[in-house]
């Protein structure tokens, strides 16, 4: 069912006590709500009506008018685009990689969080661009710590060298293995079904952020294809 739109005039007049928006009334003084009404709905009426008919016939240019030719082919722009390209870059193959380095420090004067700062020595009598630096190091040896081998070196006092597990890239996911920034108040899926832990804790223990792959939608793509391999091996083991 369409609403009423009928159109304000001496048959359809606003109804006493509306006090609701009337276009332009604030610029009219002096007659009564009835005149003041009419008046303002009737010339909104018109102002409307005449800019629908200016965008009609805009359309109706556009519609009509021939397109304008080519002055050269789709050709010779690519390999214009490609000229530029290796006269600015002649090192670097496709699109260029913008994103900031995870352990390069911010710039001087940024007020963000910089992690491993306030909880360690890293954070005092040092200046900022190094302080930053060394910060952001120790945060990524402890993540590198939670996803290497139990097997491996660290667990035998050298710290030499890292073994991280290789898997897809992570760096662009928004819910990452090590949880989410301290005092983070956004949303966190699941949160409401895990009690008693802390908010890292919490956070590493979410399935949105504790898998390995590039985004949730595809560990939850490859969980379904498992369960649907399983159950496909467990009913040609009944058969058989």
């Amino acid at each position: 069912m369409q609403p009423n739109q009928n159109t304000v005039d001496v048959w359809n007049s606003l109804i006493p006590g509306y006090t609701g928006y009337i276009p332009q009334r604030f610029y009219r003084i002096g007659t009564t709500y009835g005149d003041d009404s009419m008046a303002c709905m009737t010339s909104f009426h018109s102002a409307t009506q005449r800019n629908k008919e200016t965008v009609d016939e805009l359309k109706h240019i556009a519609a009509t008018t021939p397109k304008l030719p080519p002055i050269c082919s789709n050709e010779d722009v690519l390999q214009a685009l490609y000229e530029y390209n290796y006269k600015h870059h002649p090192h670097v193959l496709g699109t260029i990689e913008t994103k900031r380095h995870f352990l390069e420090p911010p710039i001087p004067g940024w007020t963000g969080f910089v992690p491993r700062a306030r909880v360690t020595e890293l954070g005092y009598g040092i200046r900022y661009h190094e302080m930053a630096k060394k910060c952001f190091q120790d945060f990524k040896n402890i993540v590198n710590k939670v996803h290497c081998d139990p097997s491996n070196n660290l667990h035998k006092g050298k710290k030499d060298e890292v073994k991280v597990s290789k898997g897809p890239s992570i760096d662009r996911r928004f819910y990452r293995p090590e949880g989410m920034l301290p005092k983070y108040s956004g949303h966190i899926p699941h949160e409401r079904l895990v009690i008693g832990k802390t908010f890292g804790n919490l956070c590493r223990s979410c399935s949105v952020c504790s898998h390995m792959e590039e985004s949730y939608g595809v560990y939850l793509t490859k969980k379904h294809n498992a369960a649907l391999k399983l159950q496909k091996n467990l009913k040609c083991n009944v058969r058989s």
